[in-house]
This record gives structure tokens, sequence and C-alpha cells, in this order.
């Protein structure tokens, strides 16, 4: 079945990471209230590049009472067994006395020996994704110590990943990936615990290396090559990338940019170095200089994360490597080179300053890029997004959540950049822009807090924002407006007076009443907006035609059109989830709101052509041809899977006819002309049907 909910207005494949990011069905530790991402997106299959370490209190209980400093990482990298050999020393500081030190690594990786550098063994224990390790003598309280750790283990599949059923580390002949998500090495901390870091990697000597730090000239030996990094500021280095590939460089004003991509792929090296290198500048100027002078664009195979960045590393999938170039998912990430790299959450619970405020970046570069139009659109889908399970906890309780699922994207990542676009809007635009630059000069190679986010926003603005934060990161829920308003004539034209209802009591914000006249400008007026009601006074030329609140959407708010994108988008990501009787369920719920929805009839029909519902298809697939025709794709589909109904019931005169009809709309989305043809040539049928499944389409 063609999967065309990337097509839907207010609907869009969960991406992750990052944007380009799509979650395979998995199980969720927690009951989900509906399956982005991205994350899953998360990104989230494959998903949107996510911060690690939400809910790591779970796994590592120990993670707060010990910093690590450095890590110097020995690592031999074995493709055609899908091997991993290593020895890693870690350098760290206990925060109280401890009997014992836990760290999360890998589960698919096996501790051979852990010892103290003076060579004396230590007790090691690995149950699940935790290592605890017990020396003879407790670690001192204050006292810089170190363990090395020797492991071994096969990286060929998701098993043993943090997250469930996503690859996250990756050594394998046609390239190999070890993301810091992954815990490949002993972590502590995930995502909050900043080190430095010496990387030394063999590898055969047909592949390069690619990793953050100054690399030095690789050793090449007969039996492989050891390329060799060093990261001396306190971030997340922990990424290494290695493989057969096609180096290009590419420059921009304040850094030189190097692309790395798979042989065939190099037509890509030009746009997405110029693109990385426009986002450079961008957020250069926006945000202060850059963390790092050289940024390596790197592509990764499909099986894991649409995009993830390091420290002067950017990895892209291969399917986010698009024509045109795909510049949110560049944008989001080369902005982690700021919001991650340079300056990173506190806890799991500051996690939207990380992903949140990416997402918030790369919709800002949009705005310069494409205009406002195109910022708007972007805007709306977050907003949507971030509906989507808004009631899963508050910003402030993400380590809740489970990261690369629907609930985290949606709450992390999209309520998240919704969180910094309202601030913008409540603080202007100069104030926003000096609160980013003072988090990258006071907390540059540092963790910050929300609370500390909150006081730099303060100071940059004059204004007491308690109010903002207690109502859009530590509370849930959004307004419902309603407005009443009535006309009157004046000696210069006309006045309209009004009042906007909504039904949180804690509410607090600007907002923005916009009047159409009649032959004229709209008129537009901010009023200050505190509790349930607020009244307004507008003067316009000529009579009032309509009225408007928010018409910008700058304010995450629901309402009726909202309603129904958000119910959309709940039932995509059930269909993701392979929940399709859920899915139908959700679809059903729009149609209460619009009957004559023929995107809701047609993905019902979608959904029930997958479960061999062919009769029920059918009728909902007549249903979407006559219904409001929105979006202008349903009709070609229609027809096209009517067609296919048709063929796999042996009636191929039938089936001829409605491939037809789809040629005759000269809508070719997502190749539907090319499959109408297809099958006016050869009859759609099961076999088809199962390899049109497998491959994704």
């Amino acid at each position: 079945m063609a999967n065309l909910s990337g097509l839907a207005a207010g609907s869009r494949v969960i991406n992750h990471v990052v944007p380009g990011w799509r979650m395979k069905p998995r199980v969720l530790d927690s009951v989900l209230i509906s399956l982005l991402l991205v994350s899953g997106l998360t990104s989230r299959g494959q998903a949107r590049t996510s911060l690690p370490g939400a809910a790591q209190s779970e796994s590592q209980p120990n993670a707060t009472r010990l910093k690590v400093t450095h890590y110097d990482i020995q690592a031999e990298l074995f493709p055609a067994t899908h091997m991993l050999r290593a020895k890693v020393h870690v350098d760290f500081v206990p925060q109280t006395d401890l009997a014992s030190a836990s760290f999360r690594l890998n589960s698919a990786l096996k501790v051979k020996r852990a010892e103290e550098p003076s060579g004396k063994e230590i007790q090691f224990k690995q149950d699940g994704l935790n290592l605890t390790l017990t020396p003879s003598s407790p670690f001192a309280r204050d006292k810089t110590d170190s363990v090395i750790v020797e492991y071994a283990g096969a990286l060929a599949s998701a098993e043993g990943s943090p997250v469930e059923d996503l690859k996250l580390a990756y050594i394998a002949p046609e390239g190999s990936y070890l993301l810091y998500p992954a815990c490949w090495f002993p972590v502590n901390g995930p995502g909050t615990d900043r080190f430095s870091a010496t990387l030394k990697i063999k590898v055969p000597t047909d592949e390069t290396v690619i990793a953050s730090g100054k690399p030095s000239a690789p050793v090449r030996a007969a039996d492989g090559t050891t390329y060799a990094f060093q990261y001396d500021k306190p971030s997340f280095p922990g990424t290494v990338i290695a493989g057969k590939y096609v180096v290009q460089p590419a420059t921009a004003v304040g850094a030189d940019i190097t692309t790395y991509l798979k042989p065939g792929h190099e037509k890509f090296s030009g746009p997405y170095g110029e693109t990385a290198a426009k986002a450079l500048t961008f957020f250069s100027d926006k945000f202060g200089s850059l963390p790092s002078g050289h940024l390596a664009v790197v592509e990764i195979d499909d099986g894991t994360v649409g995009g993830y960045s390091a420290p002067g590393l950017v990895a892209l999938a291969s399917r986010g490597l698009t024509t045109p170039v795909n510049q949110k998912l560049v944008a989001h990430e080369v902005s982690h080179q700021w919001w991650r790299c340079l300056v990173s959450p506190s806890s799991p619970d500051d996690a939207f300053l990380d992903e949140g405020l990416a997402t918030y970046s790369a919709a800002l570069f949009v705005e310069a890029t494409a205009g406002e139009a195109a910022f708007e659109d972007t805007m709306h889908q977050i907003a949507i997004e971030a509906l989507t399970h808004e009631d899963a906890a508050p910003i402030a309780q993400a380590s809740r959540l489970h990261e690369y699922t629907p609930e985290y994207n949606s709450i992390v990542y999209n309520k998240g950049a919704m969180v910094f676009h309202m601030l913008r809007w409540v603080i202007g635009d100069d104030a926003y822009l000096k609160t980013m630059r003072t988090l990258t000069q006071q907390y540059a190679w540092k963790t910050l807090s929300t609370r500390d986010f909150q006081k730099a926003a303060e100071q940059a603005s004059n204004q007491q924002l308690t109010y903002f934060f207690a109502q859009w990161v530590d509370s849930t829920g959004v307004p419902q407006f309603k407005r009443t308003w009535a006309v009157y004539r004046t000696q210069n034209g006309y006045q309209v007076i009004g009042k906007i209802q909504q039904d949180l009591d804690i509410f607090r914000m600007p907002v923005e009443i916009r009047v159409y006249p009649e032959y004229h400008q709209p008129v537009n007026e901010r009023i200050e907006m505190v509790g349930t009601t607020a009244d307004f006074t507008i003067n316009t030329p000529a009579r009032p035609l309509k009225v408007v609140i928010d018409p910008a959407s700058r304010i995450l708010k629901m309402d009726d059109q909202t309603k129904t994108a958000v119910l959309m988008a709940r039932a995509d990501q059930l269909v993701q989830q392979q929940a399709l009787l859920e899915a139908i369920k959700e679809y059903q719920k729009v149609l209460e709101i619009n009957k004559n929805s023929s995107l809701a009839h047609y993905r019902i029909g979608e959904t029930l052509f997958k479960l061999h519902n062919y009769n029920a298809a059918m009728e909902e697939f007549r249903a979407a041809l006559n219904g409001d025709l929105e979006p202008k794709w349903v009709e070609v589909w229609s027809h096209l899977n009517i067609g296919r109904i048709f063929d796999l019931t042996g009636q191929r005169d039938r089936a001829l006819n409605e491939y037809q009809k789809a040629l005759q709309t000269n809508d070719n989305t997502q190749g539907a002309l090319e499959l109408a043809n297809k099958y006016t040539q050869k009859p759609y049928t099961e076999d088809t049907r199962q390899a049109a499944t497998g491959s994704g389409s």
C-alpha cells in the first residue's frame, strides 16, 4: 500500500531526530496514548534524533553520583563479522563515597575484564544495560579515579540497544556507525554528563573513520588502519562512523565543511554542503561563534535515526539525501552544534533545551531562507504534533516519558519548540536573540537548567516570566478561544467591541486579534489577556467582515480545525504501530467533525485495505471521491486503490476503468500515474501487494 501520510494537511510521518525518521512498531514500556518522530523524531523504523538519557534514573540509579571527565577509547571494528572489540579507560570524580560505580553499556557487548590503572582487577556485573564495577576499596568522594574496561560483542542488529528495535550502533561491510546514544562504551548520565575524549579506532585498510576532535595522521598496517582523534572540550564526543566514502570538501565563512558520502551519492555533496554552510552562517549570526571550526557531514545507512549530531559532526541517513535538499533536517542537526554540543540540558527534565530548541532553530532557518509563509506552515505542523500528546506530561517532567516515542516527540521536540516560539512573541525578537546569545556565552561547554534559561530570558527582556514557565513548561493544558463581538458605526468608520474567552485559570499571554475590514488591509491589535476573559475595542476604516484570534498561530491552542489535524496525526501514528482498528476509531472521530473529509475516508479505506476488508475499503474510497477532495491527491489514489481491489477480486475490466480514471486526473503525487500505467499493463496481485508492503511503498 502507498503510504501518503506525509501528504496530509496537518498530518506528517513521525520523524526524529529529526525530521526524516519513521518509527517502526515497537513495544513501549508504558501504555501509549497513541503513536512523531520523531521522535518517534521520535523520529520517530527510523527516528528524529533524540537527546539520550530520558528516564535514565530507571536504568542507571547512580548516574548523578559520579562525574565522568575523560574517556580514552581504543576500539577495533571487524565489519565482516559485525564485531567490536574495545578497551576503555574512564576518568571520573565520585560525588559521594561509592562502594561501586554504575554505567550504561549496550547489552550486546560483554565485558571481559575490568581493572584499576595499576592492573588490579575490579569485580563487575552486567544486568541488561547496567554495568556495575565494585573495587576492593570504595571510590572516594571528590577524588579523581579511573577504571579500565575491556569488552567485545557483535553489533549486527538492534539487539542490546538502549532503545528497543532501533539500531544506534551497527558494524557491517556496507558501513559502520557507533552513535553516542547506543552506549557502545560505558556511559554515565547519558546526555547530561559532559566529557572530553581520546579515540583510537582501527578499521580495515579500505575504510575511513570520522569522529569528533582533532585528527592525527592515520597509522597504516597490513591488518588495518588506526585513526586517532583528540577532543579536549567537555561535550559529547562519543560518535564514530566508518566505511568506504567519497570525501569532498566544501567551504563556508568561518568554517570548513567536508562531506562523506557513499559511492553513487556524490551529487548530493554540493547541495548538502552548501545548505550546511548556510545553516552554520545563520546560526553563528544568531547565537554566536561556531563551537567547532570544522564540520563533517556524513552519510549513514537507513537502519537507524534520520540524523544525529556530535561535536563537529552531522550524520544523515541515506533517506535524508533528497532533491531538493531537506533543509529542516540539515538545519535541525547543524543547530545541535550549539544546542547540545556547546550547551546541553542539566537533566532529562530539561531535555526541551536540546531537541525543542533545535526544532525551533530549524524553523527559524526556514523563516530566513524560505519566507514567512513557509515558516507559518512549519510552525502550524509543529503545533499539531505538539498537541497529539500534549496531556502526556508537562515539559518539566520529560523524564516520565520514554525517548523515541510519539509522546516524547510531542512534548520535548514540538511543544518544546512552541515554548520558544511563544517566548519570542512575549518578549520580542531582540530580547529572544539576546537570550540565546547569553546562553552560548555564559553556559558554553556547560549544562543548562530550565531555571537558568528562565533567568537569562528575564534579564534579557527585563520581565518577570514565572507565569510563562509555570503555564507552558510546568503544566499541561492549552486554551480553546471563543469570541463574541459587535460592530458600531463611528464618525470615522466602524468600531468593533468584543470579548475573548478561554478556560485556563492561570492563562496569561499577549493575544493578537485581527479584524478584516471590507476592501481594506486587516487591522491587528495586541491585548494582554490575564485569566479567562479579556475585552477588546478595535477601530476600522470600513465595515468589519471577520474577527480572528491569534491569526499568526503564536500561541499553542486548540480549535476545530486543529483538532481535526491532531486526530488525523494520532490515527496515522496508530497505523504506523499497526494498531489498525484503533486507528480507524480515530479517523472516525474526524468524520464526526467533518463528515465530508475525503482524507479521513481515504485513510479508513487504506486501513481496511490492509485488513483485507475489501468491501468496506471500497465504500470508504468511494466516499473519499464524493467528499471535499482535500487534499487533491485523494482523488487519484482512491481510483488507484479501487482498481487494485477490482484486480484482487478478479474484475479486470472494472480495474482498468479505475486506472484510466486515475490517469485522467493528471496527478502524479508519489508516482500514482506510473503505478496506474503499470497496473494497466499488468494486473495488481497479492504478490505485488506483498512486494510493495515489504519495500515500504
